[in-house]
C-alpha cells in the first residue's frame, strides 16, 4: 500500500511510519518541518500545513491511506480547536485525492466513550485532558457525513517502551467496559492503525485499541 501518514512527526504518527516501512509499504509523511523526519527508503517527505486543501490533495493523491495522527500536546494554550479546524479540510483533501481509506487517531475516553471507562480514568478525561477530548468529540461528528471510507480508532493510555507481545483491537460496540487504566507502547497502537488501513471491512467503524487484558466484553460475567 501507499499510506500517507499526517502527524510523522509525533508520538503516533512517527510510530506508525515506521511499522508501515518495517511492512514494505510505501509512506509519504506530509509535514510542516520535513527536517524532523529521518530520511528513509520508501519514505516520501512532504512539507505542507493542515489548512491547505490543495497541497493535501497533491500529498493524498495515488495513496492508499490516509492515517491521521494529528493531535495536540497536553500544554497546549486554550482554546484548543485544532481538531475542530483541520480535520475539514483534511477530509476534503482526501476527497478531492480519491483516497480509498481514511483513518483518523482519537483516544479512548472521547466522547460517549468514556461511558465504558473506569471510575479514575473518567475523572482523568473530564479534567486532564478536557479541553482536548472535547476537541476531538465536535471534529468527529461530521465524519460520518464525510463520503470517506473512514475507521476511527481509540487508542488506550500510551507510552514509549517496547512493543509488548499483544494487543487486542476490537469494536466498540462489542466492548462492555475498560477497567483500570490500561497503557499501551506507541509501537502496538501503530502496528494496529497499519492494519486497519489495510481492512476496507472496517469502513465507518470505531476502533477500540487496548491492552490484552485491558478490556471487557458485552454479556461479561453474564
Amino acid at each position: 500500500m501507499k499510506i500517507v501518514v499526517l502527524g510523522a512527526t509525533g508520538n503516533i504518527g512517527s510510530h506508525v511510519v515506521e511499522e508501515a516501512l518495517s511492512q514494505g509499504h510505501e509512506v509519504v509523511a506530509y509535514v510542516r518541518n520535513p527536517d524532523a523526519v529521518q530520511p528513509q527508503t520508501g519514505l516520501t517527505v512532504v512539507r505542507g500545513s493542515l489548512d491547505d486543501r490543495a497541497a493535501m490533495a497533491k500529498a493524498f493523491a495515488g495513496g492508499d491511506a490516509v492515517i491521521s495522527a494529528i493531535g495536540v500536546a497536553l500544554r497546549a494554550k486554550k482554546p484548543v480547536d485544532l481538531m475542530r479546524r483541520t480535520l475539514p479540510v483534511v477530509t476534503a483533501a482526501a476527497r478531492d485525492a480519491g483516497v480509498e481509506r481514511f483513518v483518523l487517531v482519537s483516544a479512548f475516553g472521547v466522547g460517549d466513550t468514556a461511558a465504558k471507562a473506569s471510575f479514575f480514568a473518567r475523572l482523568v478525561y473530564r479534567t486532564v485532558v478536557a479541553a482536548i477530548f472535547k476537541d476531538k468529540e465536535l471534529s468527529e461528528e461530521n465524519l460520518p457525513a464525510s463520503g470517506l471510507n473512514w475507521t476511527t480508532v481509540y487508542p488506550v493510555n500510551l507510552k514509549e517502551a517496547p512493543a509488548a507481545p499483544a494487543a487486542t483491537v476490537e469494536r466498540l460496540d462489542r466492548v462492555a467496559k475498560v477497567p483500570g487504566l490500561p497503557t499501551l507502547p506507541f509501537a502496538n497502537v501503530a502496528r494496529a492503525l497499519v492494519e486497519i488501513a489495510g481492512d476496507s471491512g472496517l469502513a465507518g467503524q470505531r476502533m477500540l485499541v487496548t491492552t490484552e487484558k485491558g478490556w471487557e466484553p458485552l454479556g461479561h460475567g453474564a
